[in-house]
């Protein structure tokens, strides 16, 4: 895997070398210090960027359309990583990046994390998924380097590695966001409502979000509900009834969503919803009243196609690589271009500066607490409600 620009060489995983520069020839002393100047390099960055092409399992004479299906992802990420690099390289920093194939494989990943490429990188970004990302930083050791986690939701405490920044909020920070976002709304007169269903998502979800609202606010009322009748007893008529369901099945919302349109429209509840991240990713309708109960959930990510840098990104990413720009490509982009900022503004101190130093980028937000224990988090939500069709940021 290899590509180049003018600054940013991308390196093949076996760890290619640039290739030596030219001398200068001595009989042309009158321009030696002039030669010197302009060929003169920066110190390098080093970059590890491990990613699941799974280029194993390819045909390498004639990829099928299985093989291209999964090297998505990876490939998405990588060519949004490279254009993150291409945008500090026009501002003079000079990158190295090895891309390495972890092939979703966990003993790969043990032989990965000893190469040379890796142990010497001033920035590890990967592995992406769960079991690569325990298994990659136990052998590797990092000392010095980072260990990026750009793409799992997983909670950091289940790896228990210091050096590990995981960019996508985990689910305790999308609770304390709903959470204050709840307290805030409550007034005396207002009842919170927990719609407990026996999926795992929503037992996840509701119990440490009551926690979290009674310790944010003493006096708020909380109950829990487990079907429509004690829904039904629980409503408040005098006041606002602040509702958190938090299934992620479709097949279990639809029903309840019916029920709360009854309590609203032929008896005048006052309701407003509150549904669970992953309802970003669910299909809505118009009957199924998203909007008039003014949903409200959290997410790790948005992109606003409105904005002047989304659409410049997504004309430099189609005009570059012949095809619209995926979630991926933008969340390699937000990595790159803040880790690499980091890099190109602060040098082997980068660490020290993370947790000062909060983006905004094409998809994520980035503010980072530190744990001894687990690493760097990202805690940075955005809110969205419900209207025209669509979640959008509130």
């Amino acid at each position: 895997m290899a590509a180049c620009t003018p600054k940013v060489r991308v390196l093949r995983g076996s760890g290619t070398t640039p290739p030596p520069k030219k001398e200068v020839p001595s009989e042309d002393k009158d321009k030696k210090e002039e030669v010197d100047t302009d060929t003169k390099e920066v110190d390098v960055n080093n970059i590890a960027l491990l990613l699941p092409f799974e280029l194993d399992k390819a045909n390498p004479h004639a990829p099928s359309t299985e093989d291209i299906k999964r090297s998505a992802l990876a490939l998405d990420f990588y060519q949004g990583f490279k254009l993150g690099l291409d945008a500090l390289a026009e501002k003079g920093t000079n990158f190295k990046v090895n891309v390495l194939d972890t092939r979703d494989d966990p003993a790969e990943n043990t032989r990965i994390a000893k190469l040379e490429q890796v142990q010497d990188a001033a920035l590890v970004v990967g592995p992406v998924y769960p079991k690569e990302i325990q298994v990659f930083g136990f052998n590797a050791s990092l000392e010095d380097a980072l260990q990026i986690s750009p793409l799992a939701a997983s909670m950091p405490s289940e790896f228990n590695l210091p050096n590990l920044v995981t960019i996508t909020a985990p689910i305790t920070a999308h609770v304390q966001a709903l959470a204050a976002r709840i307290a805030q709304q409550y007034q005396s007169a207002d009842v919170v409502i927990l719609y407990q269903t026996q999926d795992a998502a929503s037992r996840q979800f509701l119990s440490p979000l009551k926690a979290e609202v009674g310790r944010l606010k003493k006096d708020i009322k909380v109950v829990e509900v487990t079907d429509e009748e004690s829904l039904e007893s629980s409503v408040h008529i005098s006041g606002k009834n602040l509702v958190v369901l938090a299934t992620t099945n479709k097949y279990q919302i639809s029903p309840i969503l019916a029920h709360l349109r009854k309590l609203h429209d032929e008896l005048s509840y006052q309701i407003q919803l509150f549904g669970h991240p992953n309802w970003a990713k669910l299909e809505f309708d118009e009957t199924d009243g998203l909007a008039i109960f003014r949903t409200c959930i959290t997410t790790s990510y948005y992109v606003d196609k409105g904005r002047v840098e989304v659409r410049r990104f997504d004309e430099q990413y189609r005009r570059e690589f012949g095809i619209p720009a995926t979630e991926f490509a933008y969340k390699g982009y937000d990595a790159a271009y803040y880790f690499g900022g980091l890099l190109a503004k602060y040098g082997a101190a980068y660490k020290e500066h993370i947790t000062q130093e909060e983006y905004r980028g094409l998809h994520n937000a980035f503010k980072f607490e530190h744990n001894p224990n687990w690493g760097y988090v990202n805690n940075a939500v955005f809110m969205l409600q419900y209207r025209s069709g669509d979640f959008q940021p509130l």
